[in-house]
Formats: C-alpha cells, structure tokens, sequence
C-alpha cells in the first residue's frame, strides 16, 4: 500500500508509552478536525505516542504544533477495501488504542472496526460529530420489496451498520441529538454510547470590544448599527441562504440591519450572486476564512447560524463565550446550547419567517439581547468549557 508518513518527532517509541490510533476520512478543515487537534494537544503529557491516520486529505500536519515531547506521526493510506486491508494495518502500527472519528455516519467502512477487532487491538473507541440522516427505507409490500428489506445492498449496509457499534467499547456523541440518532435510526445500544458535549476556550473568547471596533472600522459599519455575526461553511447543510432571505425581507421593511459571513466554501459565488440579486451588497460583508475568528464575533450585536444538520458546532459555542446572543435552527445540539429566549432564540429549520421576526426582536430589544449576552457567556462558561470537556474525553479513552 502507498503511504506517507509525516514525523513529527522521535521515531523511537518510548517504553511503556501508550500508543493511540486515530482514524480519520477528512476532506478538509472544520470543526470535527479542530476537536482533535484540541484533543492530540492534551494527550501529550501522558507519554502517549499518537498517530492519526488519513483516509483521504491531511488537515493536520500544518496545525500540528505541541508542547509536549510526545510522538505524532500522521501517516495517508489508500485502498483499505476489505477487512484484511485494515487487519494489516492495524497489525502495522500495533496501537493500544483506536479512536476512529465519524465525521459523518458513511465516512469510515464498517469493516473497519472489524479489522481493529481481529487485530486484537484492546480498546476501540468511536467519536461522532454529525447526527446521521434518517436510514431510507424501502417501500412495498411485493415479494421483491420484502426481499430487499431483509438482504438488499441498503438493508446489508444498514445491518452492518448496527453491529459495527458492538465491536465499540464506547461511542461517543458530541450531543445528545447525535447519541439518541444512533440509538433511534441506527439501533445503537445506549448502554455503550455515551454523550460529551464539545467544548470551548473560554480565555481564547473572552469578551473584548476593542478587536471588534477595528473590524467595524475595517468594514466601514458605525458604532450604532446592528450587526449579525455568521461563522459557517459556505455548503448546502449550513443554509445561508435562509439567513440572506431573512436580510432582504428585513431590508424592504426598512429595519436596518448588517451580517457578516466568515466562511469559505463551494458555494460562495452562488450565495454572492444571491447577495447582489436582493441588493444587500451594501449590508452583508462576506470575508472569507479566518484564523482569528474572535475578532469578528466581538464586532457582532448577535450570532446567526440556520443549518439544516448539525452536532453541536463550535461556531455557536464561540459565539457563546464571547457574548452573544444567537439565533440558531432547531437541529442536532444546537437547542442544547441555546436555550430559547434564555440566551437565545430557536427557529425552525428552513424558516425565513421565523428568522427575520427573531432578527427583529434583538434589534427592537437591545436590553433584553444584553440580558441574553450575560447568560450566553455564564452559560459557556458553566457547561462548555474545553478543559472539563476535554478531560472527560480522556478518562474514557485511557481507562
């Protein structure tokens, strides 16, 4: 098989460390990356020797930066078909412990988890960031229907599927949208999954105004007007566009408002063409990815986020420590860490309706927003702060 390995420090594995495997299927940098690399960056100091391997693309290598002198090794493998492929290399790198990272549910092959298992590696662990769509079920009560629900390709997938979380000693959920899905659609055993909300850096996003009036400057926006705050992927799932109708709507009500959209992705010359079509070149500033993202939440009045499918996304929780009020879709975790019109205001998905009228309230309702503001920073600061968050994640996978 080819690979290619990245060291990232001494080849020697050190005595009586622990070695630790994370699978991965990435096509590029989000939020289920980012919490591993929140994760690889606590394990160090247990002399744990940590390699990841990637399925697809390596969005690690270049973030790689920590301060222990543990030993991370990134490693791209293609092929791996059939159990015996992942028996091999499984065999191959002779980890202690597994942690394969479900992106979304398909992203990693059940046989998988079968070769880890035959293998004989000890601890196998699962981490899922994504709620799973609803399994599509076959229709039909013809002989051939029913031949197809009970050994059909979808009915063999889905069968799979279901025993591929026995070979798991824990699954673990970022909410508990995501465990009770699992449980739900995809006949996970509860008993064996397990629910560890993502968490934040609440000294990297303490409230600061300071950076924010230097972006309002930067975009020529006024100390007094009211400014919505988006941090997404520019793809279908996040709808946008939602939150671009809702802006039109509020323009031709003549109820002055401003968005800006942090995010890079495939449909950004769509979502740009659909700014200028409602004429909101004037009030929605779309700049792109950013490394420092504080900087724009703090130039925010409040946050914006109206996905179609979710975990429990960091850009919310962000959102949260710096301050914000938010206005989020009623999907995956979401409404567990925004509490409606406790420190925020839950819409349903796909509701232009129900996001302009909650836009609405916060600019019509600066004292209740700033009530709001408070809690949503007690809040994060009480129920997701990444350092208890990512101590949780440890005493599990080093148990």
């Amino acid at each position: 098989m080819d690979s290619a390995k990245i060291e990232r420090a001494a080849k020697v594995r050190r005595p009586n460390s622990r070695t630790m495997l994370f699978v991965t299927h990435a096509r590029g940098y989000g939020g289920t990356e980012k919490h591993l690399l929140e994760l690889l960056s606590r394990l160090g100091d247990g002399g744990v020797r940590i390699v990841i391997l990637c399925l697809y693309a390596d969005p690690y290598s270049e973030r790689l930066n920590f301060r222990s002198n543990s030993e991370i090794e990134v490693r791209q493998e293609a092929n791996l078909n059939t159990w015996k492929d992942w028996y091999r290399v499984f065999r191959s790198i002779k980890p202690d412990v597994v942690v394969f990272v479900y992106g979304w549910i398909w992203c990693l092959p059940p046989v998988a988890a079968l070769g880890a298992r035959l293998a004989g590696i000890r601890r196998r662990f699962a981490i899922y960031h994504l709620i799973p769509p609803v399994p599509f079920k076959i229709e039909g009560k013809s002989l051939r229907d029913r031949v197809r629900r009970i050994i059909g390709r979808r009915a063999r997938h889905r069968w799979s599927l279901a025993v591929q979380p026995r070979l798991f000693h824990k699954t673990i959920c970022v909410s508990n949208a995501v465990r009770d899905a699992l449980v739900r659609d995809y006949r996970f055993p509860r008993r064996k999954t397990a629910t560890i909300h993502n968490g934040v850096s609440m000294t990297d996003f303490a409230p600061s105004r300071a950076p924010g009036a230097t972006i309002r400057a930067k975009l020529g926006l006024r100390a007094d007007d009211f400014v919505l705050i988006s941090t997404a992927r520019l793809s279908e799932e996040k709808g946008i566009d939602i939150v671009l109708r809702a802006m039109g709507e509020l323009w031709r009500t003549q109820l002055p408002c401003k968005l800006i959209m942090v995010g890079e992705g495939h449909l950004k010359d769509e979502l740009t063409a659909q700014v200028q079509s409602l004429g909101l070149s004037d009030h929605v500033f779309m700049v792109g990815f950013q490394d420092d993202v504080k900087q724009y939440l703090m130039a925010g009045d409040a946050f914006v986020l109206t996905s179609y499918r979710e975990g429990l996304p960091f850009a919310i929780l962000e959102a949260m420590a710096c301050g914000l009020p938010s206005i989020v879709s009623n999907v995956g975790g979401n409404a567990e860490a925004v509490a409606h019109n406790v420190n925020g205001i839950v819409v349903n998905p796909g509701s232009v309706d129900e996001v302009v009228e909650a836009i609405s309230y916060f600019i019509t309702h600066p004292e209740e927003r700033s009530r709001m503001s408070q809690v949503a920073r007690s809040r994060a600061c009480n129920e997701f702060d990444i350092e208890a968050k990512m101590q949780e994640l440890k005493q599990v996978l080093l148990s």
